[in-house]
């Protein structure tokens, strides 16, 4: 009987130590009616990719970027989705950038021919521990 007591009190505590902690996982957040709504990374196997228009402000949340005085660039890659045009460039590196509590705010970028194109939007931090990157999905520039 004491030790299920002391088991049931250990397995409290932890559950209470997850559920009190925030949940940091890469996530992209797209501003939607004045709101800001979240979606978790798409991978390559369907689902729906979220539309974003150029100079709107999105954000990737991304645990990396908690460091104080981490390099961050985000980057956005040309996904070569079917029917979509050739831009010339396989990438752009999104330089309007802010980050908060371990949220990249960035603005996407107005650059010749990426409307109408999916990309791959990742954030690349540097800090003391190194280079880690954290994969935001994908969206589609309108």
């Amino acid at each position: 009987m004491r030790l299920w007591f002391v088991g049931s009190v250990a397995c409290a505590a932890v559950l209470g130590a997850a559920l009190a902690s925030p949940a940091v996982s890469n996530e992209l957040m797209l501003p939607l009616a004045g709101k800001v709504a979240s979606y978790a990374p798409l991978d390559d196997h369907g689902g729906s990719v979220p539309n974003v228009a150029r100079g709107q402000s999105l954000g990737i949340v991304c645990a990396d970027a908690r460091e104080v005085g981490a390099a961050v660039q985000v980057v956005m890659q040309i996904a070569h989705t079917v029917g979509e045009t050739a831009t010339g460039y396989s990438a752009v590196l999104a330089t309007e950038q802010k980050v908060t509590d371990g949220t990249v705010h960035v603005r996407v970028p107005d650059v010749p021919s990426i409307a109408q194109h999916t990309v791959n939007v990742k954030v690349y931090v540097t800090g003391s521990k190194g280079t880690h990157s954290c994969y935001g999905g994908r969206v589609r520039i309108i």
